[in-house]
């Protein structure tokens, strides 16, 4: 008995250790990590990976639709450029020949304002020569008869009209 408790006691060590596995668990083990193996890559895996590569596909053929978008608008921003750039070409040519016009007929309307503005000028000196000659013929009687009257009350003695009016008329002629 006593050699079978030995046998027993060396039996319930081997057992006892349980990170060891034994032959028969590692069979199976292989067996079922082969069968999962299996089943994974060639059951399980292609459908995720036809998903995968059907996604980067459609994102390849976006990006690729999205940089032919690009380019098309940029073309069109280069023609809606080239468009503006006529345009504003244009209103420039017609602004320029506008200012052109408006100032050829300031020009015009200036020179007749200023014509007009010495016609009237002439006119108006012409009637102050007319008037001032009228004057000076009206008041040089006036004025004569008061210098000599004047002159007779100053001197104490009659002056005649007639020996003043020559003076008086050189003094009014030229009042400098």
């Amino acid at each position: 008995m006593g050699s079978s408790v030995l046998l027993f006691a060396a039996e319930a060590e081997e057992a006892a250790n349980p990170i060891l596995p034994t032959l028969n668990e590692m069979f199976y083990g292989a067996i079922a990590f082969g069968l999962l193996f299996v089943l994974v890559k060639f059951v399980l895996l292609p459908p995720v990976q036809a998903t995968r590569e059907a996604r980067a596909s459609q994102i390849r053929g976006d990006l690729d639709a999205a940089e032919r978008a690009r380019s098309q608008a940029g073309s069109a921003a280069t023609e809606v450029d080239d468009q503006l750039a006529g345009v504003k070409a244009e209103a420039a040519a017609v602004v320029d020949a506008a200012r052109a016009e408006a100032e050829a007929e300031r020009a015009t309307i200036i020179g007749a304002a200023e014509a007009e503005a010495a016609s009237i000028r002439s006119a108006a000196e012409a009637e102050i020569e007319t008037a001032r000659a009228e004057a000076m013929s009206g008041a040089t009687a006036s004025v004569a008869e008061l210098a000599a009257d004047a002159a007779s009350r100053v001197m104490n003695r009659p002056i005649d009209l007639a020996s003043a009016q020559p003076v008086v008329d050189r003094y009014l002629s030229n009042p400098n």
